[in-house]
């Protein structure tokens, strides 16, 4: 599938690997200037060097979005650098607990909400 963003530039968290990556892929593909965030600046080169391989660029963001304060700094370095953010892609998830979440203690709930949910929020109340 192919999609037409020329020019638009778009911010994918979670963005070296997985579903993340693939839509970074699908969005320089299709013309946008893309920034990619992860926590693992390796994780980021990596994922980098992947996509120029197939003669795709992206910026490098490393950010951990569940941190207080993380999307703020984030967002503010893709806009320092593109000039504005068209296109959000809240991918970045953890998942630290395996079984139903009601066995999960507080601190691994209070984690997962944190990446999961409110890092979402943040990030898309920054970029409005």
């Amino acid at each position: 599938m192919q999609i037409r963003v020329d020019g638009k530039v778009a911010l994918v968290t979670g963005g070296s690997r997985g579903i993340g990556l693939a839509m970074a892929r699908a969005l320089a593909g299709g013309g946008a200037k893309v920034a990619i965030a992860s926590r693992k600046p390796e994780n980021l080169a990596a994922a980098k060097a992947e996509l120029a391989k197939d003669g795709l660029e992206v910026e490098t963001f490393a950010s951990h979005v569940g941190k207080e304060g993380a999307a703020a700094e984030l967002v503010k370095a893709v806009v320092d650098k593109f000039g504005r953010i068209d296109v959000l892609v809240n991918n970045a998830a953890t998942n630290p607990h395996f079984g139903p979440t009601i066995t999960a203690d507080d601190k691994i709930f209070d984690k997962t909400f944190e990446t999961n949910a409110r890092a979402y929020f943040s990030l898309a109340r920054e970029t409005a």
